[in-house]
């Protein structure tokens, strides 16, 4: 079959095979390959050349998601499926990799330790908030046990901040402790950090 290109609305050019479009690209990814307006192709290097458009579209798409956020590789895959195929989706995720600018074990430390300091999370959360993000389990278990945290400081300052007043009756009670399982601490945890929070004979007489 014979490719021929055309100018496009935007400074694009369209690709057409046989004289039937077959895509639009931009003019710096048509003039970085090995093609010349009017080439012959069989159809084999046909649906090469057809991969190796739509990866880089993928592979941009990419990118644009990265300027934004770091992402997990799972979940910029996710992301990239939506508007193209597994093949070129992989390929992206793949050459992001390749380049350096997608790192799980890296996003996962970074993510766990934001999750931890500004939405005060528990061990527990932050490791279903990782597995989430499609992080695998040895990379979570390697990352949470290095990280440095502080149980007991971050649940008195939940309790300062949302639930200063709850200890005045057993309902209000329950739900300070069922809001802070929610964010991941443990109730051994919760016991613990309440014991600093109130003086030893209150806190018995009460929990």
């Amino acid at each position: 079959m014979i490719l021929k290109i055309e100018p496009s609305k935007g400074g694009k050019l369209s690709i057409l095979a046989d004289d039937e479009y077959v895509m639009t690209v931009d003019p710096d990814t048509w003039y970085s390959l090995d093609y010349s307006n009017g080439c012959e192709v069989s159809d084999e290097e046909f649906e090469h050349l057809k991969f190796i458009l739509i990866s880089r579209k993928a592979y941009a798409q990419a990118l644009r998601f990265l300027t934004l956020r770091a992402h997990s590789a799972d979940e910029l895959y996710k992301k990239l499926i939506k508007k193209h195929s597994p093949e070129s989706s992989q390929y992206a995720v793949e050459k992001c990799r390749e380049l350096g600018f997608i790192d799980d074990e890296d996003f996962a430390i970074r993510y766990s330790q934001e999750l931890i300091q500004k939405k005060k999370y528990g061990l527990s959360r932050v490791k279903t908030e990782l597995f989430g993000k499609g992080i695998d389990r040895e990379i979570i278990d390697k990352v949470l046990s290095e990280l440095e945290t502080d149980s007991s400081s971050a649940i008195i300052e939940i309790v300062e901040k949302k639930y200063s007043s709850c200890f005045e009756n057993e309902k209000d009670k329950r739900r300070m402790i069922s809001g802070l399982m929610r964010l991941g601490y443990s109730y051994g945890e919760i016991r613990s950090a309440l014991s600093e929070y109130i003086s030893d004979e209150e806190y018995h007489n009460e929990y």
